[in-house]
């Protein structure tokens, strides 16, 4: 790593937001047209869409070569469909384990993980946020589920999110644009399921159209999934955001006299070149893990452990979804017309149904499941008619499971590495049982035949949440309810680090509303951080 030097802009912005991805984008929008004037640094490129291969122009021997450099994130599904490019290279960007399998999938690039997202976007209600105290397994979060509501309202109806009204409580209705149709094959499922376990509804699924990563429209442009294609270029209309790509934080820089933080220690992604820049305000969002390994990594004499460890607790109680899918194709589909596209607003739902009032198992929280029927990926014609069905397996917060700092090992950049403790226990093997045969009785009843099985390892379902968690007590969390950090106040983390537990939704329109919630909070508090407005 060269010499450091000093940014050539200090100063010159009210707020800056680390990372891109989906908070980050989030983060970007609310805090600009509120009137800040706000830096987003991003660890990895700017993609032209233009300039960006489409995923079907690799050949099985191009992704195999290109596999040789991404032997973890080759192990997800998506590595195969979509565009390589927009996965990390594991040996610039290497972590450790205790010898017990996780698997991390990033995505360093402006718009990170949302030019690879489904686009499932799913509400957490009261059943979630006061679940942990019911259950006795952990502390609630500090929140309900009416303060978000206003926010979940605000993201869905920005983002044009599709979707039923359905009136289940475990599940929260939004303002829905009109969904896509359910398929023959899917609405026959439906009524099968809904004759034999009321108790069990199969609903349309919520989320935004799925377009490819490289969408096929004349303007080349990224697509609505993704905030590329949405909070980005609002957040730049604004005249206030500045993007700065190829710029990774190493470590944040601490006011020794008041512990707060003063400056972004960042390397530059090409030349190796260090540099820092001085802030307000920080919003990080550089990704769960990520985040967390930037404040441990942050110690100084007034954070020892790293900012926001006065608790003990950062890094730890980290947790994601386990995924239990059954799948194959459609042999013989209820119609003859040919199979239907695939998105987060594309297929069905059944919301938790166990563990509810009046329904007690043995295990601790729930699961859901999301599949679809006589469905292709839209940007792969030639593969046949598919079928899915996976349950989404809540994973309990514990504090063995954790991320800490591998002292022995370091990046591409010389920045040390995350280390990751991580195992399943008898509560997620309990939970995955019942899943299996409700699955199975489900999909029997149907007349469906499985031809695959599939469960996710750690890591694997690009779920990772947890490490700084928000609370009411200083002494157990690390954030307040405002996304606040309790031992740095101009700190704010708003990415899947600050979940207190998973459910079994999809985390990420909970992301985005806690992002806005909080970026909200900041704008009410400007005199705080000495901006004008």
């Amino acid at each position: 790593m060269k010499e450091t030097a000093r940014h050539p802009y200090p100063a010159a912005y009210d707020a800056v937001v680390v990372g891109s991805g989906l908070a980050g984008g989030w983060a970007a929008k609310e805090l600009t047209e509120a009137g800040l004037h706000v830096l987003v640094v991003e660890a990895g490129p700017f993609i032209d869409p233009i300039k960006l291969e489409l995923s079907q122009e690799y050949s099985v021997q191009e992704r195999a070569k290109l596999a040789s450099r991404q032997p973890i994130q080759s192990k997800h599904p998506s590595y195969w469909l979509d565009n390589p490019k927009l996965f990390v290279d594991d040996l610039e960007n290497p972590y450790s384990t205790d010898g017990h399998p996780f698997i991390w999938i990033r995505g360093r690039q402006v718009g990170g993980r949302s030019l690879t997202w489904l686009g499932i976007c799913l509400r957490f209600s009261d059943f979630e946020f006061l679940g942990p105290e019911r259950e006795g397994f952990g502390q609630n979060w500090p929140i309900r589920y009416g303060e978000l509501a206003p926010f979940y309202d605000r993201v869905e109806t920005f983002l044009q999110v599709q979707g039923s009204k359905d009136g289940i409580p475990q599940l929260p209705d939004g303002p829905f644009a009109a969904p896509p149709t359910l398929t023959h094959d899917e609405l026959r499922f439906r009524r099968l399921i809904a004759l034999k376990w009321p108790d069990r509804p199969l609903i349309q699924s919520r989320g935004l159209q799925l377009l490819t990563s490289h969408t096929q429209q004349s303007n080349n442009a990224w697509s609505q999934r993704s905030n590329l294609g949405n909070t980005i270029p609002a957040a730049l209309r604004t005249g206030r955001l500045t993007l700065m790509p190829n710029t990774i934080v190493s470590h944040l820089r601490v006011d020794e006299n008041n512990g707060t933080i003063s400056a972004l220690f960042c390397i530059d992604r090409l030349s190796k070149q260090g540099f820092e820049i001085p802030v307000k305000l920080c919003i990080l969002c550089a990704s769960t893990l990520e985040s967390v390994r930037i404040m441990l990594n942050s110690k100084s004499s007034k954070h020892p452990g790293g900012v926001g460890n006065s608790s003990g607790l950062l890094g730890r109680f980290l947790f994601d979804h386990r995924a239990l899918s059954f799948g194959g194709r459609i042999i013989n589909p209820q119609t003859s017309v040919k199979p239907a596209q695939l998105g987060g607003a594309h297929g069905v739902l059944v919301p938790r149904f166990r563990n509810l009032p009046g329904d007690h198992r043995g295990y601790k929280g729930g699961f859901g499941m999301w599949g679809f029927m006589h469905r292709q990926f839209d940007w792969i014609p030639s593969r046949p008619s598919q079928w899915m069905l996976t349950s989404m397996l809540e994973v309990l917060p514990r504090p063995s499971n954790r991320i800490d700092i591998d002292q022995h090992a370091v990046d591409a950049w010389g920045i040390k590495i995350a280390k990751i403790y991580f195992q399943y226990g008898d509560n997620e093997e309990g939970m995955t049982r019942d899943a299996r045969t409700c699955m199975l009785e489900m999909l029997e009843a149907a007349g469906v035949a499985p031809q695959y099985e599939a469960v996710t390892i750690p890591g694997q379902y690009v779920h990772e949440l947890g490490g700084a968690r928000m609370g009411n007590d200083p002494t157990s969390s690390v954030l307040n309810r405002f996304n606040q950090c309790w031992d740095a106040t101009n700190l704010f983390v708003v990415d899947g680090s600050c979940f207190v537990s998973a459910g079994w939704q999809n985390p990420s329109l909970t992301i985005m509303a806690l992002a806005a919630r909080a970026c909200q909070y900041i704008a009410t508090k400007r005199s705080d951080y000495a901006i004008n407005g």
